[in-house]
């Protein structure tokens, strides 16, 4: 009994030395597929993370195009010689821009990429009347006064500040900027300058002129607020961005390049590089970057470019019959 136990004993030993190297020649044979296995999977987690940090990044970019872009041109004419006279010929910008939304060689060098755009945000005052006038000049009386920082320190009859410009939905003709001369408790001195007579409804709500230019410049987006001093660094990460103007349909297409935040040992494909035209991404693919780029397309709509400047002259000739 005891021999038999021994040799059983041995048995055991002899099964589990067999099984080991089973396991351990399984291993060997499974190890490479785990690894590659695993591998797919962090590289998977690592291109989702610098894709979701780059179109964060695009996110980010977006919002600060959509209220300029909406109501860009809001009661502004739109053709580039009559915008220019409306704001007094002055010779600075953005009073001298070639209308409302242009697009210009930029910082970078390179072709569109810097947005020019002025616009309007409602104020925080109403008119509590109808405001008629005879002559270019008028005054408004508002329910309140105005909110800190929407009208300027000074005024004069052409001020060279963005903030001493108001725009009304229902000014009549249309597409007629203001300058304001006067400011009392609620009551707002008005000038325009295209020589006309004017109306006002009642109850409308006071527009402020706000203008900005948007550019890329060494890995960073820019924007310029004319209502401060110098261009402020708004988001890092942005390598290029690109605007196509399409006046007559009222669109501009706008392109981002924006990077992940991870350097690789070696340059990677642009993702998203074919919705870019080929002259914006070229130039991309021949430099290369260790960043992983992803490529956006988006096409804004500009609903407030109306283009109103006809209705004004056929006013005007209307009102020249008289």
């Amino acid at each position: 009994l005891i021999l038999c136990g021994q040799m059983k004993g041995h048995k055991n030993k002899a099964f589990s030395l067999i099984e080991l190297v089973v396991s351990i020649g399984i291993m060997l044979i499974m190890a490479p597929l785990f690894i590659s296995t695993v591998k797919i999977a962090v590289d998977r987690i690592d291109i989702d993370t610098e894709h979701m940090k780059a179109h964060k990044r695009i996110s980010r970019a977006e919002s600060l195009l959509k209220a300029p872009l909406f109501y860009c041109g809001f009661g502004m004419p739109v053709d580039a010689s009559i915008y220019k006279v409306a704001f007094g010929s002055q010779k600075y910008d953005p009073f001298r821009w070639d209308g409302p939304i242009s697009v210009k060689k930029g910082p970078s060098g390179f072709d569109n990429s810097e947005l020019r755009v002025s616009f309007a945000r409602p104020g925080s005052a109403k008119l509590t009347r109808m405001t008629q006038s005879e002559t270019p000049d008028g005054v408004v009386n508002l329910h309140k006064y105005p909110d800190q920082n929407e009208i300027g320190d000074t005024y004069s009859n052409n001020s060279p500040d963005v903030r001493n410009w108001v725009l009304f939905p229902t000014s009549f003709p249309p597409s007629t900027p203001f300058c304001v001369t006067g400011l009392t408790g609620k009551t707002m001195s008005v000038n325009n300058n295209m020589g006309r007579s004017f109306s006002i409804s009642g109850g409308d709500r006071v527009h402020h002129m706000r203008a900005m230019c948007v550019y890329s410049l060494n890995d960073c987006l820019y924007t310029k607020d004319f209502r401060a001093p110098g261009a402020q660094p708004r988001i890092k990460g942005i390598m290029d961005i690109r605007f196509d103007l399409d006046i007559e349909k009222r669109l501009v297409k706008v392109y981002i390049l924006a990077r992940g935040d991870r350097l690789y040992d070696t340059p990677k494909e642009i993702e998203g590089r074919e919705e870019w035209p080929a002259e914006y991404i070229r130039q991309w693919d021949e430099k290369g970057s260790k960043y992983k780029l992803f490529a956006s397309k988006t096409v804004w709509y500009l609903p407030n470019l109306i283009g109103s400047d006809v209705i004004c002259e056929e006013y005007i000739n209307a009102t020249e019959q008289f």
